[in-house]
């Protein structure tokens, strides 16, 4: 009777899928905006205003397709906690305050692209967000009743850790020599298309299974 009443108290993922979309998109909205032209580059050829430019495009870039796979990978684990529990909803809620803070850490890297602290507290927002999502992943883990979903989050987190450890390498890295924190920047997003799993799937599982496989950290 108590295992029935518990299962009605909690509410299916909708809401924390579309509350999670709108945060999602507002961050990439913030960022977007945060992008100006600047005026001297319109009529003339400055240089300066290039780089200034081509600077916050670099950044908004490394950060859009960070969000993107946060993104992506939210849309397959919600996937696996139908019925997410409280603790469920407050772990996602740091993920996505983590989140969140990716502009600000976006805009100080686009203004000093070779300042020690700006390329610090970006690999900070990123240390964050890989660290929250992990958090988020091993609770999915933990939760879920299906031993796939199960496997491929294990599998999924171990893997997440190199991102994690290149993300805490790139701050020292960043008062060392900056161009190894950008190189940590760099080399982040494109190992987010490597297939991260192959788990061979029975014709018995939904399709769903067989697309989960194929989620990034």
């Amino acid at each position: 009777m108590r295992k029935h009443i518990e299962s009605e108290l909690k509410p299916d993922n909708h809401r924390v899928e579309g509350f999670s979309d709108a945060v999602f998109a507002i961050v990439v909205t913030i960022m977007v905006l945060e992008i100006r032209v600047p005026d001297s580059f319109a009529f003339a050829n400055d240089r300066g205003a290039l780089l200034e430019l081509g600077s916050y495009l670099g950044t908004y870039a490394l950060s859009f397709l960070v969000i993107a796979n946060l993104w992506t990978s939210h849309h397959y684990l919600l996937f696996t906690v139908p019925r997410p529990a409280r603790s469920t909803l407050w772990y996602n809620n740091l993920l996505l305050f983590c989140v969140s803070m990716i502009p600000i850490a976006t805009r100080f890297l686009g203004m000093h692209p070779g300042s020690a602290r700006a390329a610090a507290a970006f690999g900070l927002v990123g240390v964050a967000c890989t660290g929250s999502f992990m958090l988020l992943r091993s609770h999915a883990s933990r939760t879920t009743h299906n031993e796939l979903h199960r496997g491929i989050h294990r599998r999924v987190i171990r893997r997440t850790v190199l991102f994690l450890s290149i993300y805490l390498a790139s701050i020292p890295l960043a008062f060392v020599n900056i161009w190894l924190a950008w190189l940590c920047f760099v080399i982040v997003p494109p190992m987010f298309f490597f297939p991260v799993i192959r788990i061979p799937v029975n014709e018995a599982h939904a399709p769903n299974d067989r697309a989960l496989e194929h989620s990034c950290p």
